[in-house]
């Protein structure tokens, strides 16, 4: 979203701070400012040296405030441009609909929301172009969840603000119940199993998602074996609570990760099997064998319970032929 630095001035004096623990100035900021002012632009307008204390000029959003200390701002970055969601002809496969929300079959190796790096081409892309093309002209689709590009499986689209607020409600509540098919490198020997732990960013491995014992999200996830096959097990993965990779990260941590996940280990297996190697890599390189196949949740308006399945994608039951 394009931003735009303006000349604007503001001056706070230190009255009261916390003394254990001392308030940081970017969280100083984010109570001050106005709401407009996010976290991340406040942590622009501090490394770009627009923030002094005490007349000395402070880059570190970290900075532990004194009491009596001054503190100034000269130019800040606010948002200039509203984002327009562009409609596109995009082929979408709708496994419910009806004018308050939809349930979407994404395949794999397509982007949910546009970004920087795809501004266009992306489900809702598609999902606007047909809103526009039938009888909701004026509504506007509203992701209620999202599923990572390399994977497939059903999200949920609502097309109002306060139905979307009821949505995150049963999200919250876990009414919406949400099912996985997975393919795991090697045996899983319980039949089930459910872990729980805590999942945080790891800023030193790109960003990757990692367990962590007393910091983080707490995350539950339960494993259903479906079938044994050779050097692979079909799951069926149940997700009650939803951290980023959630799925991906504990199956690393069982020692199972999913079938050509590249980003926590489960391509390792293609190595042994060059039938499989050179299949992935010529068709499915993009492609990690994590189906969502599964969604129930309450209608917001209606209120009867809605259940929406999907078939499985064509490469994780080609895995499955090969694999027997």
């Amino acid at each position: 979203m394009p931003k735009q630095i303006i000349k604007k001035y503001y001056k706070f004096c230190i009255d009261k701070i916390n003394k254990k623990p001392k308030t940081r100035l970017d969280n100083y900021l984010i109570e001050k400012l106005p709401i407009i002012y996010t976290r991340s632009i406040i942590h622009q307008i501090i490394r770009l040296g627009n923030v002094y204390i005490n007349k000395q000029q402070i880059i570190n959003p970290k900075y532990k405030l004194k009491k009596k200390d001054s503190l100034e701002i000269y130019n800040l970055y606010i948002k200039t441009a509203k984002f327009v969601l562009k409609s596109e002809q995009i082929k979408i496969n709708i496994i419910y609909e009806d004018e308050y929300l939809l349930i979407i079959n994404k395949p794999f190796n397509s982007v949910v929301h546009p970004g920087t790096s795809n501004p266009k081409g992306t489900i809702l892309n598609g999902i606007t172009f047909y809103l526009e093309k039938t009888k909701l002209p004026l509504k506007k689709p509203y992701l209620a969840n999202r599923i990572d590009k390399e994977t497939s499986g059903l999200i949920l689209v609502v097309t109002d603000e306060k139905i979307l607020k009821n949505i995150y409600k049963q999200f919250t509540l876990n009414l919406i119940k949400k099912k996985y098919i997975a393919l795991v490198n090697g045996n899983l020997e319980k039949k089930q199993i459910t872990i729980y732990s805590n999942i945080i960013r790891n800023r030193n491995k790109n960003y990757n998602m990692a367990i962590a014992k007393f910091r983080g999200k707490v995350c539950l996830s339960t494993f259903k074996v479906i079938e044994r096959l050779k050097d692979i097990t079909v799951l069926k993965c149940l997700l009650y609570t939803g951290r980023t990779h959630q799925l991906r990260v504990h199956l690393k941590q069982l020692g199972h990760p999913i079938f050509n996940d590249k980003k926590y280990g489960g391509d390792q297996i293609l190595c042994q099997k060059q039938i499989i190697n050179h299949i992935i890599k010529k068709n499915y390189s993009n492609f990690i064998a994590l189906h969502a196949n599964s969604l129930e949740l309450i209608h917001p308006i209606f209120r009867n319970k809605i259940k929406s399945k999907s078939i499985i994608p064509y490469p994780i039951y080609l895995l499955s032929f090969i694999f027997l």
